[in-house]
């Protein structure tokens, strides 16, 4: 998948517009490339299909877009994870822009049924 990793989740980079194509469950992240070629995260969402989430009808799509991004990353559930021998559990290659959210994490429920290491360790990487 690449060498883009959000709290040790591999993911892979597309255009803005190309989520349309993603028609499975997977995490998203709207993003902006930096100077130095690594991406800079502006939204972080989970979708039961990307395709319909992430995309111009969604909530944050219009501050991403003033903010600069040019870029989707996604990660596709019931996918492989290929991670790189050695690495830490919580592989972070990206950064966060100051702004960013993570909108699974704020659900009503608490985010009951998420792996709770991967989200304490995205909370983490938002402070």
């Amino acid at each position: 998948m690449g060498d883009i990793f959000i709290g040790g989740v591999p993911f892979m980079a597309l255009g803005h517009h190309d989520g349309r194509f993603v028609r499975t469950a997977g995490l998203f992240a709207f993003a902006r490339r930096t100077p130095s070629g690594g991406y800079e995260v502006l939204h972080l969402g989970l979708s039961a299909a990307i395709n319909r989430e992430a995309g111009p009808g969604h909530p944050r799509w219009g501050w991403a877009m003033r903010a600069g991004m040019d870029s989707l990353l996604v990660h596709l559930f019931g996918k492989p994870a290929e991670i790189p021998a050695g690495a830490p559990a919580d592989l972070e290659t990206v950064t966060w822009h100051a702004e960013a959210e993570v909108a699974f994490l704020d659900r009503e429920d608490g985010g009951a049924g998420l792996d709770q290491d991967l989200a304490s360790a995205l909370v983490l990487r938002r402070s």
